[in-house]
């Protein structure tokens, strides 16, 4: 039975629910040096992924595609539009709900590293439209370790763990949204509240993950030498800034040394655009020699 004092059809128009708290979420966030200056590392790490994605697309329409470059530009694609869903949520009060996001970027940019190097899989993912299971892409995650590091105690596996502790509906993700605490009443979090710490770690966590989709785009090359090394950098760089307490000197490189080996090599290497006219000029292409024969033998 309705109770008459608390009928919703009785009650003063309300802002609608998808919004509820978030104007006064915006307004204290918009105030908080702490997050203004957590927004633009968020920023950036979704410029370096952007940078790589448009990068790869062009190249793809100007020679022919691949399976392998096509499973991991789709997957690569769906990373950098759950970072954008992720951020909102976060911006918007639902910290919960941006973490959940935030896995799915594991999950896909895990995928798409190892369909850019396995073209078989590609095929078989592309074909068959079926989901791989993640222990799949975890096995497949083991080969970039950090040195020294045991692969059974791997970042990514323990990462998985944790958020997936807060993707499925367990007790550790939703009995903070009803309480408070062990003694405090019952009060369901139906609209956004204002957590600047809460905010502030949602957020790194996400510009994190941006770096960790940058890293396994390094991985998915075919080389980290055919990367623009500014690009490299600016991805080392972001990733010192966010966990300075971590030890990153296995990334320590001659930055100068890299970019004058990739200007070599841009210089001496065929662009993409350029193949596909190669192959149809040069004699001795298959394509030409498939049509010679299919010519002397009809």
């Amino acid at each position: 039975m309705v109770d008459p004092e608390h009928d919703p059809s009785q009650s003063a128009p309300q802002i609608a629910w998808y919004w509820r708290g978030g104007p006064e979420h915006a307004e204290q966030m918009n105030r908080s040096e702490r997050i203004l200056a957590r927004l633009p590392q968020v920023n950036q790490g979704l410029d370096l992924i952007a940078y790589v994605i448009d990068l790869s697309a062009a190249s793809m329409n100007d020679g022919t595609q691949t399976s392998n470059e096509l499973a991991a530009v789709s997957c690569y694609t769906r990373a950098f539009r759950a970072l954008r869903a992720a951020t909102i949520l976060a911006l918007e009060g639902l910290y919960l709900e941006a973490r959940v996001y935030i896995r799915d970027v594991y999950e896909s940019a895990g995928l798409a590293r190892m369909l850019a190097k396995e073209p078989r899989k590609a095929d078989d993912w592309l074909q068959r439209e079926r989901w791989v299971k993640d222990n799949e892409v975890r096995q497949y995650a083991e080969k970039f370790t950090a040195p020294g590091e045991d692969p059974k105690n791997s970042p990514y596996r323990e990462y998985y763990r944790i958020a997936s502790e807060l993707h499925h509906p367990t007790a550790r993700a939703c009995i903070p949204l009803v309480l408070a605490g062990p003694n405090e009443r019952c009060r369901p979090r139906l609209a956004s509240e204002y957590d600047e710490n809460e905010l502030d770690e949602v957020l790194r966590e996400i510009a994190m993950e941006a770096v960790f989709v940058c890293f396994t785009m390094i991985n998915a090359a075919v080389d980290q030498s055919v990367i623009y090394p500014p690009w490299r950098k600016a991805v080392v760089d972001l990733a010192e800034v966010l966990s300075a307490d971590l030890d990153w000197s296995h990334l320590d490189r001659d930055w100068t040394a890299d970019q004058e080996s990739f200007d070599e090599l841009r210089a001496h290497v065929i662009g993409a655009d350029a193949i596909k006219q190669e192959l149809d000029q040069n004699p001795n292409s298959f394509q030409n020699v498939q049509k010679r024969r299919d010519q002397s033998s009809s």
